[in-house]
């Protein structure tokens, strides 16, 4: 549901610049770029369930995930949900969230997400709440109004992590109504055109 202007700004740009080659080039980043997350993903779930894991790509996913892991897990008081399937019957939405946990020094459940990028986002947020929404629709008696992003740059040789933690997620909520409604509209009437 959320925009994705920057991604056909990107393969645009390296088109304009490279031709097919661009084109080629971005798909080939991209492809890269997933297989790192998935892996990283992959790596920090055996963490957690203690269970050995096989790296497939030549990427430094062991790196990457061991860098996350080893900053946000001593936060980490209780593991309650590891990729819990998420729906929202309301919305009409569906998604796995990474992580839900208690944190050892915040009380209440938070939903959690990592990240193969450094770069910080205003669609985290918007990200994280609907996860919680969705979590809070099936789990009424167990909310969630906060959530962290745990971010690390495939990138870099330093290995930073960078934590951003958002509270007050139902803020959100009408955000998420509206690109639901909008989403809606163009799915079923075609795209708005004016005259």
């Amino acid at each position: 549901m959320l925009p994705q202007a920057w991604l056909m700004a990107w393969y645009k740009s390296s088109v304009k610049k490279h031709g097919w080659r661009g084109w080629q080039r971005n798909l080939a980043l991209s492809k890269r770029g997933m297989a790192i997350g998935t892996e990283v993903h992959g790596l920090i779930e055996s963490f957690i369930n203690n269970v050995s894991y096989e790296i497939t790509e030549k990427y430094p996913s062991r790196q990457l995930a061991d860098s996350l892991y080893d900053v946000v897990n001593p936060k980490i008081d209780e593991y309650i949900a590891l990729e819990p399937h998420l729906v929202s019957n309301e919305l009409r939405l569906h998604g796995t969230a990474d992580v839900i946990v208690r944190m050892n020094y915040c009380p209440g459940l938070w939903v959690g997400d990592w990240k193969t990028s450094y770069e910080k986002s205003e669609t985290h947020p918007i990200q994280l709440a609907i996860y919680a929404l969705m979590w809070n629709e099936q789990h009424p008696g167990q909310q969630i109004d906060q959530g962290w992003i745990a971010r690390i740059d495939k990138k870099s040789k330093n290995l930073n992590v960078k934590i951003d933690e958002y509270k007050g997620l139902k803020k959100y909520y009408p955000v998420i109504r509206a690109l639901r409604t909008i989403y809606d509209y163009t799915k079923t009437l075609g795209e708005y055109k004016s005259e």
